[in-house]
């Protein structure tokens, strides 16, 4: 039998020039007594992704897989099938982690056993310098970088992201997976939110959140995610997750203009905020790109599910 108590588990998709600083971090990790392992699933790379693996297997006790159709979601879950111990890990190609991430999280697995699913620390590392009036701000830095730091405790479902989470073994047993029509795939404008939807789901069968902040880990946010389109497309992604999301409740209903209507309202799908998406204030161009894009989003993804239902 193996020995493995605690599983890190990634996702990647053409990550030839994140997954080496990311491999180089576990590399560096103080790892205690614990025993683990890394399941990288490679999710159809056309880079040197299956290069970078091979060489990273003779250092770590990495585990290869692929799947050649596009999914993040997808690709996760054929992980699942490989993990071994009582916690898994799950963390992103971009997301370095800390000298103590491993110990950090391993320690979990002797207490809070209350709790199942577990948020950590995340700070954006930013790979060209990220403007002076955004640092001072920090406006946006959990909806667009992933930024996470709260006291230690219980939390909730939302209040965990995806480059630095956990979840006990004993939920994947009950069969949970991650729903597959959600998070990354072969297109640009996907929905996001499929580590938001796997913990509330699980949340509303039982289990308990809570967050830690010794795990850590550093997440790498790409120069164009700096820019206004980079905004926009993250914005955008964000708004068809959260109407994916309230359809698939029942928050939405079908065919109902005046609750359309509302929502597109309360996410700030207007002609005046459009056009203050062109002001020269770069933080009130900032916060304006974002809520515009993300009441397209969910107007777009609204507008999707109708025509889904008309051709029923």
């Amino acid at each position: 039998m193996s020995n493995v108590q605690l599983t890190v588990l990634i996702a990647t998709r053409d990550g030839e020039h994140v997954l080496p600083r990311v491999l180089d971090g576990y590399r560096k990790a103080i790892t205690s007594p614990i025993a683990w392992k890394i399941i990288v699933v490679d999710n159809g790379s056309t880079d040197a992704t299956p290069q970078v693996l091979r060489y990273y297997e003779r250092y770590l006790p990495l585990q290869s897989l692929s799947t050649p159709i596009a999914g993040k979601s997808r690709a996760l879950n054929i992980g699942l099938e490989h993990i071994e111990g009582r916690l898994v890990v799950v963390s992103d190609d971009d997301a370095i982690p800390s000298p103590s991430f491993l110990g950090a999280w391993g320690a979990f697995l002797a207490k809070e056993h209350d709790f199942e699913i577990f948020g950590g620390r995340i700070q954006p590392l930013f790979d060209d310098p990220a403007p002076q009036w955004l640092l001072d701000s920090r406006l946006r830095f959990a909806m667009m970088f992933a930024e996470r730091d709260l006291p230690e405790g219980s939390t909730d479902a939302d209040e965990i992201y995806g480059p630095n989470w956990a979840v006990r073994t004993s939920v994947f047993e009950r069969g949970h997976r991650f729903n597959e029509g959600l998070g990354p795939n072969d297109t640009d404008l996907y929905p996001m939110g499929e580590e938001t939807e796997f913990c509330r789901r699980s949340v509303s069968r039982g289990s308990r959140c809570w967050f830690a902040r010794e795990p850590h880990v550093r997440h790498i946010v790409k120069p164009e995610l700096l820019t206004g389109a980079g905004w926009a497309k993250r914005a955008y992604r964000l708004g068809r997750g959260r109407a994916w999301q309230m359809w698939e409740n029942g928050q939405i209903k079908p065919s109902s203009p005046a609750t359309l209507k509302r929502r597109l309202s309360n996410y700030g799908a207007s002609g005046l905020r459009y056009l203050r998406t062109w002001s020269p204030r770069p933080l009130r161009r900032f916060d304006n790109i974002i809520e515009c894009h993300v009441a397209l989003g969910f107007r777009d993804e609204c507008c999707r599910r109708e025509q889904m239902l008309k051709r029923v």
